[in-house]
C-alpha cells in the first residue's frame, strides 16, 4: 500500500492563494508586501522555529572569529597595526566562508542545530556561500548598526532570511 504525501505546513492552503490573487488582480498598482510577492513558493524546508537558535549561534560565531582574527594579528608585529587589522577582517570573514563551504554550517550553527541550504533544498554553492558571507560587511558591521539590519530582517520575513540569504537564495534550518 503506497503511502500519501503528507501536505507542506508551511505552504499556503489553496484558498488563501486564490484569494491573493484574486486581490492582486483588483489592485495590480498596489505595492506588496514581503513574502507576499509569489506566495507559491517557499523553501524545500521549512525555517520556521530557527530564530533564536540562530541569533544564539550568531553571538558564538562573532566571538570565535573575531578571537580568531585577534590570534591571527597577533603573529604579525606589532609594527604593522594596519596589516593586523586586514587580518583580523580577513580572518572573520574566511571564518564563515570555509566552515560554510565544507560543513553547511559554522560551529556556532552546528551547536545549535542549524544547516544552511539552499531554498531549493539542495546544499549551497559556494557562490552562495559567497554571497552570504560578502553580505555579512553590510549586515552585521559595528559600524552600520551591528547586526540589527539581521536579525530584523530575519524575525521579520516569512522565510528568516537575512539579506545575504535572500540574494543567494538560502535558508538556514534544523539539521
Amino acid at each position: 500500500m503506497k503511502a500519501k504525501p503528507l501536505d507542506n505546513p508551511y505552504s499556503p492552503p489553496k484558498s488563501d492563494l486564490s484569494a491573493v490573487r484574486r486581490e492582486r488582480a483588483q489592485h495590480p498598482d498596489e505595492v506588496s508586501i514581503e513574502g507576499a510577492e509569489n506566495p507559491e513558493r517557499v523553501p524545500a524546508i521549512s525555517p520556521i522555529g530557527t530564530t533564536m537558535p540562530r541569533h544564539m549561534a550568531a553571538i558564538i560565531d562573532s566571538v570565535l572569529a573575531a578571537f580568531l582574527g585577534v590570534l591571527a594579528a597577533k603573529q604579525l608585529s606589532d609594527d604593522w597595526p594596519v596589516a593586523q587589522g586586514i587580518c583580523v577582517f580577513i580572518t572573520y570573514l574566511a571564518y564563515f566562508q570555509i566552515f560554510e563551504m565544507l560543513l553547511s554550517a559554522t560551529p556556532g550553527k552546528f551547536l545549535m542545530g542549524l544547516k544552511i541550504i539552499g531554498y531549493d533544498g539542495k546544499k549551497c554553492s559556494t557562490r552562495q556561500i559567497l554571497v552570504r558571507t560578502l553580505f555579512r560587511l553590510l549586515e552585521v558591521n559595528p559600524f552600520l548598526f551591528g547586526a540589527i539590519p539581521a536579525a530584523a530582517r530575519i524575525i521579520m520575513t516569512r522565510d528568516k532570511q537575512r539579506f545575504g540569504d535572500k540574494f543567494a537564495d538560502t535558508v538556514v534550518v534544523f539539521r
